[in-house]
């Protein structure tokens, strides 16, 4: 046996990781590190040349497959970049560097050929080690600076490299090779609470230790009595425990990256659905309110509108479409561009609704269902009319001026349903000083199933504040109705209070 044939050979690591970050350019500088590294272990001068030659392009080889064949990312993000590295850097480009410096050294009488096999086979686990544990440490050093994505903090990270060490430690003073396997459960802590560059220091350590220990005759690969055995079983190990920790860190990155663009796509889509600013309508006095439901949502399955319909009229807009998050997103996305399109000073608010159940039938085929009422108001002085519509959606409570509470209104057939829905238009004559409340369903079923509220109880919350400005009526009624401590509610809540100035 030769010191160039190593249960681990750093240098192996080193010359890939070198060419896939600078590029082919810095053969030169692997050839000379490979020969400068051989100079020393007292082989001919021939053999040295050989090995140099079979280091550079093993390095070279592996190198070009990654990046043209594996479209190899040195991130290690992926769970294919980590199987690349294995099949094309690791198992195939180290036959080049293990079968030329065999062949060298058989060349120059440094081995035997009735141990050539022996040595064939230590020379290419040894690269394989190189390239799946120390290339593997230098590619995430330097591609996932500053190493601030990953969720564990400094204080679980000391304390994950001192259960790391001891145990690594301790289990190899031992000769059970069984017991080398609860090692596994710190290599998957590493890789899921930090990571790549978590995987890889985890495995680097494991690795230092368990060849260590192995070299120099103790731990529980010692044990076996024959060295090639020996070693077989801990590069074995080695091996193992590194990819173990680099597939569970990819993939946990890969699901965090899925989520994280996610998350991007949603805000995007979010930010470009928010309701928009209350307009100044003239005469009308207007406030709102708007929650959506589920954490970190902005914008949900409930929506509303207004659009100013050229007349001198304004219409308003309040839906809620089926499901939260970003799928009812989109659909809200369709329900306020189909209503925009639809409404033109013309057209009755139940033709308006039925261009909505138009779009969600031709769109959704019938699998997504919205509730949506439109109304037209139309200022006039100290007055104003509304006409509007509702398809399933609660009906809007007029508050008059001497506290009356009352709805507006016939309910009709919920959107998305059938092609030619039952929608009834219905026209109203509103006074200064009186008050539209309109509002989504999550208002009253904000805490179901033991905390919902009735609808009784928002018309007695109006009563006791008739005469007060939309914005403290919107106040009153989330007071009441969405003020339970501790409880998030579980559906979106859309409020619109406008009135007609003057009262």
């Amino acid at each position: 046996m030769t010191s160039s044939v190593t249960a681990i050979w750093p240098p192996t690591g080193l010359a890939l990781a070198a060419l896939l970050l600078g590029g082919y350019r810095l053969w030169p500088a692997v050839a000379l590190g490979a020969l400068l590294t051989n100079l020393d272990t007292g082989a001919p001068a021939g053999a040295v040349l050989g090995i140099t030659t079979g280091n550079t392009l093993e390095a070279l080889a592996g190198a070009f497959l990654l990046r043209r064949v594996g479209d190899f990312r040195p991130s290690l993000e992926r769970v294919r970049d980590v199987l690349s590295l294995v099949f094309f850097g690791a198992l195939l480009s180290t036959l080049i560097s293990a079968t030329i410096g065999v062949t060298s050294l058989l060349l120059a009488d440094e081995v035997a050929f009735a141990d050539s096999a022996s040595v064939w086979r230590t020379w290419w686990l040894g690269d394989i080690g190189g390239d799946m544990i120390v290339a593997p440490a230098i590619l995430i050093a330097v591609t996932h600076r500053p190493y601030r994505k990953a969720p564990g903090t400094v204080l679980e990270a000391i304390a994950l490299a001192i259960a790391l060490g001891g145990v690594s430690v301790f289990l190899f003073l031992g000769t059970d090779a069984q017991l080398v396997y609860p090692l596994f459960p710190l290599l998957i802590w590493a890789a899921l609470r930090f990571w790549q560059p978590g995987a890889a220091v985890a495995s680097l350590a494991v690795a230092v230790v368990a060849v260590v220990f192995t070299a120099n005759g103790e731990g529980p690969f010692a044990a076996a009595g024959d060295p090639d055995e020996e070693l077989l079983l801990a590069q074995t190990f080695v091996s193992i425990a590194g990819l173990t920790a680099l597939v569970l860190a990819a993939v946990t990155s890969q699901r965090w990256l899925a989520e994280a663009t996610t998350r991007e796509i949603a805000a995007t889509l979010q930010e470009s659905l928010l309701p928009p600013p209350l307009p100044q309508l003239p005469g009308i006095e207007s406030a709102t309110h708007f929650a959506p439901a589920g954490e970190g949502y902005r914008v949900g399955g409930d929506f509303y509108d207004f659009v100013e319909l050229g007349d001198g009229s304004w219409a308003l807009m309040l839906g809620d479409v089926c499901g939260k998050g970003v799928r009812a997103a989109a659909l809200t996305g369709l329900a306020r561009h189909a209503l925009r399109i639809a409404a033109t000073p013309d057209q009755q608010p139940s033709e308006v609704l039925r261009g909505l159940n138009a779009a969600l039938l031709e769109e959704h085929e019938g699998d997504e269902l919205c509730t949506a009422t439109y109304a037209r108001f139309t200022p006039r002085g100290a007055r104003a009319t509304v006409a509007l519509a509702s398809g399933g959606h609660p009906l809007p409570l007029l508050l008059s001026a001497d506290g009356t509470v009352a709805e507006l209104g016939e309910g009709g057939t919920l959107l998305g349903v059938m092609p030619d829905p039952p929608l009834h238009d219905h026209r109203a004559e509103l006074r200064a000083g009186e008050t539209i409340v309109f509002y989504t369903d999550g208002l009253l079923d904000a805490y179901a199933p033991g905390r919902a509220g009735s609808l009784p109880d928002l018309p007695a919350v109006l009563h006791e504040h008739v005469g007060e400005s939309p914005a403290e009526i919107v106040a009153a009624i989330r007071s009441a109705l969405l003020s339970a401590p501790g409880l998030e509610p579980r559906d979106d809540v859309a409020i619109v209070v406008l009135r007609v100035a003057g009262g």
